[in-house]
Parts: C-alpha cells; structure tokens; sequence
C-alpha cells in the first residue's frame, strides 16, 4: 500500500458518507479504509480522517471528536468538512483539525486538499 492514502469518515448521515466514499473510492492513490466512530479509526491507522459536520446527526459534537482524535497518538489529520465553515473554523483549528473544507466543495479540490495535507503530514513526522 505504498503511496497509497487511507482515509477514515466520520460523521455526518449515511448519505454522506456514502457519498465521499464512492468519491474517493474511484480515484488511484487513494483508499477509504473505513468509517464511524474513532475507536475504529484507531483498528485501522488512517492517514487522514474526513469529519463531516452535520448539525442534523443528534449528539455529534465535532470539536470533541477532533479534540479527542489530535489527543490520541494514531497519526492520522483531521479535516473538517461543513456546511459552515465560518462556525467552526476557529474552534476546529484550536481542537487539532489540519483543514476545514466547505460541503460544497469539488471533487479536484477536496482530492487536492487531502493530498496536501497528508504530505504536510509526511513532512512534519520527517522532521521529529
């Protein structure tokens, strides 16, 4: 799995991780490794984790979620993505998010987003 980019969802409704799984299931150099809650997330070392903020999903609480995620030691980054990103932009950053993303967002973009990340990512373990 070389080169290849795992990725974890978290949140959001059925729907819509269905939807970025099919998203990113179909793009090479890419791999969704699974999806729910974060004590799954840590049976499979993700690279990135997709936390999808959806204010209809009762008892989600993103910032705690990506509070909790930075706090454990997988080494996977956390980006946001969420209807309003101006809600959570600041509070999401404190609580260890490497990016925030709008719903709306491309397909190249979001791919590009997560592709940047994950080598700022290599970078920085690099220079540990």
């Amino acid at each position: 799995m070389d080169g290849v980019i795992r990725v974890f969802l978290v949140g959001g409704n059925e729907a819509m991780r269905e939807e970025l799984h099919q998203m990113l299931s179909s793009e090479e150099g890419v791999i969704v490794v699974g999806e729910g809650a974060l004590a799954e997330a840590k049976k499979v070392s993700p690279d990135v984790i997709l936390m999808l903020a959806d204010d209809r999903v009762p008892g989600m609480n993103v910032i705690d979620t990506t509070r909790a995620i930075s706090e454990t030691q997988l080494p996977a980054k956390v980006i946001l993505i969420t209807k309003n990103t101006n809600q959570y932009l600041v509070s999401a950053i404190k609580a260890g998010a490497a990016g925030i993303l709008p719903w709306n967002i491309s397909r190249d973009e979001l791919l590009s987003s997560i592709r940047k990340i994950h080598l700022w990512a290599l970078g920085s373990s690099l220079s540990r």
